[in-house]
């Protein structure tokens, strides 16, 4: 499923600084690292107009400075960036960390090596609300590729510049790149690629790689990254505060990539829509389904539900707010549900 990004963009203008490149010739560079482990826990910084650094040379825009935490979570890894969202479906509740100098790295790295790749460590934390905790690589005026945990579908999903048959170009948020339910105070492990000249993109989610491929567009090619952001930003319905985090992130650039054989196919096709919500007995859903699953707020398998005329029966289930998961010929599509 693709839906037109609703993230908030901002036009930055800061002092960028040079980043060291490795000079062996079509070795992979990383262009942005970070692990927090040499910084103070406490506020990232003192201001969050974006345009006063904090540790580590970080950036932060919106909230307030708590929002922002260098926290240790568990030992195995150490320091990690936490950031708490805002309550609200409104552009108030999002929050972004950036540091500067990607734009410049890029333009410095070596010959051939047009893949970029971003790897990091995403935690889950309170998996309240519907927040999407992200890690995305922005041009210098639109989204380009990311990656980004939801907590309301408690699902890894991706970001994508895509061109439409029409040749229209939009950031948009690519879902049922992967079916695993992550629930609250998980680390799951996650990185994307993009491939300028070749217009690829893939994403992986602990260890599984899938190339993307949606019908009816293709990737937008020849992108140039401009900075790397990690932000917490709402979803639709959102009216509760998410605290995630973010650990070991690294951002490169290479000449090749693990981009696996499965592909997300006909994501775009997937249009399955669900009513009565709430309901008290039975959901029904329009669309063609192989299977049904119901999770419940922790991430939970509650019910493997056997379907009769497009009818989902739910009376069992306890009062409160749950996932379902269809499984379509094309993919995966998840919606969340309240059963009174």
């Amino acid at each position: 499923m693709v839906e037109k990004n609703k993230f908030f963009f901002m036009k930055k203008i800061y002092l960028l600084s040079a980043v060291a490149l490795s000079a062996t010739f079509l070795s992979a560079q990383v262009l942005e690292t970070d692990n927090y482990n040499s910084y103070n826990v406490g506020n990232v910084g003192t201001a969050v107009t974006g345009v006063t650094a904090g540790q580590g040379g970080m950036y932060t825009y919106q909230g307030a400075n708590t929002d922002y935490q260098i926290v240790t979570i568990d030992a195995a890894h150490g320091n990690s960036l936490q950031v708490k969202s805002g309550a609200t479906a409104a552009a108030a509740s999002n929050r972004y960390v950036f540091k500067s100098g990607l734009d410049t790295a890029w333009a410095n790295r070596n010959a051939g090596n047009n893949i970029l790749k971003g790897t990091l460590e995403i935690y889950t934390g309170t998996a309240t609300g519907v927040n999407l905790m992200t890690s995305v690589i922005y041009t210098a005026d639109s989204g380009m590729v990311g990656i980004a945990y939801n907590s309301g579908t408690k699902l890894i999903s991706g970001l994508a510049n895509l061109t439409s048959s029409a040749g229209v170009s939009g950031f948009y948020n690519i879902t049922g790149i992967s079916s695993t339910v992550f629930p609250a105070n998980t680390w799951v492990t996650v990185g994307y690629t993009y491939d300028s000249v070749n217009g690829v993109i893939t994403y992986t989610v602990n260890g599984s790689t899938i190339t993307l491929a949606v019908a009816g567009y293709t990737i937008t090619k020849n992108l140039v990254p401009d900075e790397h952001d990690i932000t917490s930003a709402f979803g639709t319905g959102n009216n509760a505060s998410t605290t995630a985090a973010i650990d070991n992130v690294s951002i490169q650039a290479v000449n090749a990539a693990s981009l696996g054989t499965a592909t997300v196919g006909q994501i775009g096709n997937i249009a399955i829509s669900l009513f009565p919500n709430p309901t008290a007995d039975y959901l029904n859903f329009s669309g063609k389904v192989k299977s049904v699953q119901v999770f419940d707020a922790a991430g939970r398998n509650v019910s493997t539900a056997k379907t009769v005329n497009n009818q989902v029966d739910v009376r069992n289930l306890a009062k409160g707010v749950y996932i379902i998961k269809f499984e379509t010929e094309n993919g995966t599509q998840t919606e969340k549900f309240i059963k009174q």
